[in-house]
């Protein structure tokens, strides 16, 4: 693709990103499946969770590429799904009837739409895949701050920054950082909440899920979002349990 082609790509609004991806798939002849939220769009427009599935039913390997699970960061990995759908699989992958990729277009349509990193229930959806019948971790660095970055009174008064100001001098930058973004369960309007239990975007990417990926011998998945490092380089970040197979996977260049 030209440099021209790749811009091209690129949208300005969920619903138009949401209708080039629709379009790219209707070139290749490839069926979307919709999972449609009970909600209106900053237009107006619909909104879905998307899901295309390139490649045979039955392959026995799948690769599942997820754009949108931080709504607003959205709009580079709609681009790269659009870009791959308009391509065509790779000849190598598709002389392998056992290779499939699916592309699962805005996790959190609602934050797409609204330009929002969480759902439309204030979660971080990054933090909401735990298991909600067992007790939920405890942040107890976040709730010295939640008072200090969610002031009653906006913009902050003096005293409010002073007092931020004292916990950071305490605590360092990476230290005010690490108790914001590990993520929280007890303040339902605070920052990164993980939710008090699955949120919408959780419960519909289960399902697609359980209609499409189960059976298959290897699942791979990227997740693409934005706003760490450089602009315009893109950075591989790999967390998972330290077992084998995830040993393996990131060995061999797997994210998540």
């Amino acid at each position: 693709m030209t440099n021209k082609e790749i811009l091209k790509l690129f949208s300005s609004s969920y619903a138009q990103a949401r209708a080039k991806f629709m379009q790219a798939a209707a070139v290749r002849a490839l069926p979307v499946t919709s999972f449609v939220l009970p909600l209106q769009g900053a237009q107006g427009e619909t909104l879905a969770t998307d899901v295309v599935f390139d490649g045979p039913v039955d392959a026995a390997s799948l690769l599942i590429v997820i754009s949108g699970v931080h709504g607003v960061e959205g709009y580079c990995g709609s681009a790269i799904q659009t870009g791959l759908l308009s391509l065509g699989l790779p000849e190598r992958i598709r002389a392998d009837a056992g290779v499939a990729v699916m592309h699962v277009h805005a996790a959190n349509p609602f934050g797409f739409s609204h330009s929002r990193r969480v759902t439309q229930e204030n979660v971080d959806l990054n933090r909401n895949f735990v298991d909600f019948s067992a007790p939920l971790p405890v942040n107890t660095d976040y709730a010295d701050v939640h008072d200090l970055l969610l002031p009653e009174t906006w913009p902050p008064r003096p005293d409010n920054e002073a007092r931020l100001g004292a916990y950071v001098d305490r605590v360092g930058q990476r230290g005010l950082q690490r108790a914001m973004s590990m993520g929280q369960y007890g303040f339902e309007d605070g920052l990164f909440f993980g939710g008090a239990g699955p949120t919408w975007s959780n419960r519909t990417f289960r399902r697609i899920l359980r209609e499409f990926a189960i059976g298959r011998e290897h699942i791979a998945s990227i997740d693409i979002h934005t706003g760490l490092g450089p602009y315009g380089l893109g950075e591989r970040i790999f967390v998972a349990p330290r077992t084998p197979s995830f040993s393996n996977a990131r060995a061999n260049g797997g994210a998540s």
